[in-house]
């Protein structure tokens, strides 16, 4: 099944072999069930690669000039939800260096999306938080992707929504389960992206 899956996609994705070794080697699932996880896996690689593309798309056209796309976007995202988090408990929920997330942090800061407070308990803590701006790129970049992502629905029938839609809400409750048990992303595979 990996030698197929690669074969299918070997030119569309870049997949190193051992990622789909380790995807494949599922321990006590049936033969049938491992399949079908292991092409989940894979479609949600390319939908994952799919959106990057349509979003790197979105950024560098004219039609959506936004200062912040990418990780810059995913962190703005973060920051907006989590008003306060420190940069360590940002880098923990993106898995990026300390680093790396500081710097990010102090570009967003420059460009005024995002803003640095001190913690008036403990003055070595920075809280982040979103600025209006950084606001209203967030709510830019998610109508423009909604419209993108709806023109790309537009063609399916309401079966195919409809499915897409029920398998969609059935990963989400897996991932908040693992989430509340603690268990999300410590199963030894690599995530879907």
């Amino acid at each position: 099944m990996a030698a197929e899956l690669r074969r299918q996609h070997c030119y569309s994705v870049n997949v190193p072999r051992e990622t789909i070794i380790r995807a494949t080697a599922r321990g006590n699932a049936a033969p049938g069930r491992a399949e079908t996880q292991d092409k989940i896996v894979e479609l949600l690689r390319d939908v994952v690669r799919g959106f990057r593309r349509q979003h790197v798309q979105l950024a560098v056209g004219e039609q959506f000039p936004f200062p912040i796309y990418g990780l810059s976007l995913a962190a703005v995202r973060e920051i907006s939800e989590r008003p306060g988090i420190t940069v360590n408990e940002l880098a923990r929920l993106t898995g990026l260096p300390k680093s790396r997330v500081s710097v990010l942090m102090t570009r967003l800061a420059a460009q005024r999306i995002v803003r640095k407070d001190g913690d008036e308990h403990d003055s070595r803590l920075v809280r982040l938080r979103i600025t209006p701006q950084g606001r209203q790129c967030v709510a830019d970049w998610t109508a423009a992707s909604q419209q993108a992502i709806g023109a790309l629905l537009q063609p399916l029938g309401d079966d195919e929504l409809d499915i897409i839609a029920r398998g969609l809400a059935a990963l989400q409750r897996a991932f908040r389960r693992a989430q509340e048990q603690g268990t999300a992303g410590h199963t030894g595979s690599p995530p879907p992206c």
